[in-house]
């Protein structure tokens, strides 16, 4: 007797020690995958692991272990195909739960083969005969039974509509609601932001009120951008600009991410189907992650302290300190004087003026105004044009209506974007490009509204528009 109650004790004690330490595995789950873990806990709940940004908890059951979920990887090309094709949102919310029904079968499995052999090796160590085979695989069964039908019978899902968040996810309590709302409203958003925008460079022409200013067209139309924050219908949105209006190249502003964790990153990749220049500068919401992800793109071109020349402008701009990190966080006098500074050296060493400089903090580039003829930022999540020491300065706003933010205003926050029309003109035997229109349009998704604003910078085109009406 008292050998088999030894056998038991031994069982026992291996297959909780193999259950805690050797259940972890990886599985595919459509574009992902998921690392399943089983823990023994005094305080059991369920764990979803989003690294490096954070952790989802809650207390789901009562059976004494935690059930830990971990987002292991991303397969771009899958990736890229779902969310291209979001429309079937149904379809692919019945594949996610067919798919995980049969890795929680998989996992059970291989709780129960552990279990089994755990079993068995306790009971042998004491006597290894036909009796500690059998009492080994009647105690690994009876332990996988006890934990799963206790956790499956004790299972509340609604504890994760209050769940506790730790990591960055603790300023994001919200992030729960905005997958809700996104998946019933992405892809009717996502239909009327297209339909507007491929009816807007009509409209411009039909328009009596504006029939003088659609006259008004340049040379080289430059698209600015700012403050994306992940929403995903922004950039099939920017694509319909730039196809309508016949974009030449677009400059970002900044914040294309939240966190600028590489799981935001992945969510970038349609920038590649824009088709034409992508002048990028990290905002304090991106990090060296997203610089590299944004890098790699072929059409994208990462200023970081730099002065380049696309299309025959002259761009100088340096990147938000805060992006040089993993830390959000806005700037400190220290930052803003050491890059202000740099800033000016790059302006400084050119011989003539550059036509733009970017930022993503006004702040950061406030002391050029008078020196330069443009001045392009974001950060403020406010549209905003208007002449500083003879400088114009434009904000685009956010382009990404603030992404999660934006869901949090009861007005609601407007897509924004600023279109730049420049004219080519001769002086004194050289080129040179020359800003007359800027094209304001922004887009309400609240109340289904849109507001299109065309203001002059070069009063000469006034006169011109004028005299042809």
């Amino acid at each position: 007797m008292k050998e088999l109650v030894a056998k038991v004790l031994i069982a026992t004690l291996i297959v909780l020690f193999l259950i805690n330490f050797t259940a972890a595995k990886v599985y595919k789950l459509s574009a992902f995958e998921v690392e399943i873990d089983l823990n023994l806990s005094t305080h059991p709940q369920t764990i979803i692991d989003f690294p490096p940004i954070g952790e989802i908890r809650a207390a789901t059951h009562k059976a004494p272990v935690d059930l830990n979920l971990t987002l292991a990887a991303i397969h771009q090309d899958r990736l890229s195909q779902i969310i291209n094709n979001m429309g079937s949102k149904d379809e692919l919310i019945t594949l996610l739960k067919a798919r995980s029904k049969v890795i929680i079968q998989l996992f059970i499995i291989r709780l129960l083969v552990i279990s089994v052999l755990g079993g068995i090796i306790g009971a042998s160590i004491v006597v290894y005969n036909r009796q500690s085979i059998i009492v080994g695989l009647l105690v690994g069964i009876t332990i996988i039974a006890i934990l799963t039908l206790s956790t499956y019978y004790t299972y509340e899902i609604s504890k994760f509509n209050d769940p506790n968040f730790e990591g960055m996810l603790e300023a994001a309590p919200w992030m729960i609601g905005l997958i809700q709302e996104g998946l019933n409203s992405l892809d009717q958003l996502g239909y009327e932001m297209q339909l507007i925008a491929s009816n807007m460079s009509e409209l411009f022409s039909k328009v009596d009120t504006l029939r003088p200013l659609s006259r008004v067209t340049g040379d080289l139309k430059v698209l600015h951008i700012t403050d994306i924050h992940n929403n995903p219908v922004a950039l099939p949105y920017i694509e319909e600009i730039v196809k309508s209006f016949g974009v030449d190249f677009i400059i970002d502003t900044g914040d294309i991410t939240d966190y600028g964790t590489p799981l935001e990153g992945e969510l970038l990749k349609k920038i590649n189907d824009l088709k034409v220049p992508y002048v990028f500068i990290a905002g304090n919401h991106d990090s060296p992650d997203i610089v590299d992800k944004m890098s790699s793109f072929e059409n994208v071109v990462v200023i970081q302290a730099d002065v380049i020349n696309i299309k025959g402008l002259v761009i100088a701009g340096v990147e938000d300190p805060a992006a040089k990190t993993n830390q959000i966080k806005p700037l400190d006098d220290e930052d803003v004087v050491n890059y202000k500074e740099g800033l000016e050296e790059l302006v400084e060493r050119l011989k003539l003026p550059p036509d733009i400089v970017i930022t993503h903090n006004f702040t950061v580039g406030k002391d050029l105004t008078g020196r330069i003829p443009l001045l392009l930022h974001g950060h403020d999540h406010a549209f905003k044009i208007y002449k500083m020491k003879g400088t114009t300065v434009i904000d685009a706003g956010t382009t990404g209506a603030a992404g999660i933010r934006g869901l949090e205003s009861e007005e609601g926050i407007p897509y924004s974007v600023a279109l730049l029309h420049y004219n080519n003109l001769k002086e004194e035997e050289r080129e040179r490009w020359s800003l007359d229109v800027v094209d304001i349009i922004k887009f309400y998704d609240r109340h289904s509204g849109f507001i299109l604003e065309r203001q002059l910078i070069n009063s000469r085109n006034s006169k011109k528009a004028k005299a042809e009406e």
